[in-house]
């Protein structure tokens, strides 16, 4: 009687020790479970960047100068950059700003922009690819294609010049046909701010396109030679290049 009892104690302690196992294991499995689960690493939310958001800039007509330049930024956070630049005969005026725009409730194409420091308004339309300033009132201006402002594509410029920044916007995209064989020009606006102490001269030979096959294409400049650009100051110029369509724009490099 005492043996059983004794086997009966023993069987008991081993399925003690037997269920504590269990219990550890499984307690064990729980924990690497949720370790494992804290270890996979979070996917990035993907953020869908509006369509609006970008660089717009063209001429526009100027009553008191000879042209205007507008180049307006907008950004995804609802802030924008605005920078005028008025062209006289003899001298240039450049007036920066910058504030937050809102939509309007009623037409989701109307923008108001606001500046910071003078809380002015001004109004905008925005379009497809474009945006078109309006008066006071809201109103297009007469001959209002000649206001369109469209979104332009900032292409990388490989720079040899010293104290010179050079910035370079895709200003027109077109087809063109030339002893049967059919070429894109494209025409990029050129910003260059000459920040040396000397006047800059800057030739057509001096910019070259080069494509994505390593292609090298010679620019023309419109009002080419560019009058010799004074120390501290900038200059802007229309720069075309023409090459074949199965070749694709890399970047632009200066000598």
């Amino acid at each position: 009687m005492i043996i059983m009892k004794q086997a009966m104690i023993t069987l008991s302690f081993f399925a003690l020790l037997l269920s504590s196992g269990c219990d550890n294991k499984n307690s064990t499995s729980s924990v690497n479970e949720k370790f494992n689960l804290s270890e996979q690493p979070s996917q990035p939310i993907q953020v869908q960047i509006p369509s609006w958001v970008g660089h717009y800039q063209a001429f526009i007509p100027c009553k008191t100068c000879e042209k205007k330049l507008v180049s307006i930024r907008l950004h995804q956070n609802k802030t924008y950059s605005l920078k005028e630049i008025s062209f006289f005969k003899h001298k240039t005026i450049q007036k920066e700003s910058s504030g937050t725009f809102t939509f309007d409730e009623k037409n989701s194409n109307l923008l108001q922009l606001m500046d910071d420091k003078t809380q002015q308004r001004r109004y905008f339309s925005l379009h497809a690819h474009s945006i078109e300033p309006l008066d006071q009132d809201k109103n297009q201006f007469k001959d209002f294609e000649k206001y369109q402002i469209p979104q332009v594509q900032t292409i990388q410029v490989n720079n040899a010049l010293k104290y010179v920044d050079i910035e370079a916007d895709l200003f027109k995209s077109e087809k063109i046909e030339s002893n049967g064989i059919t070429s894109t020009q494209l025409t990029y606006f050129f910003e260059i701010n000459n920040q040396s102490d000397q006047p800059l001269k800057l030739r057509d030979s001096d910019i070259i396109l080069v494509d994505n096959k390593n292609n090298e294409h010679l620019a023309t400049i419109k009002n080419n030679p560019i009058s010799p650009i004074k120390s501290n100051s900038t200059q802007h110029a229309l720069v075309v290049f023409i090459y074949p369509d199965s070749s694709q724009p890399a970047y632009i490099k200066i000598k």
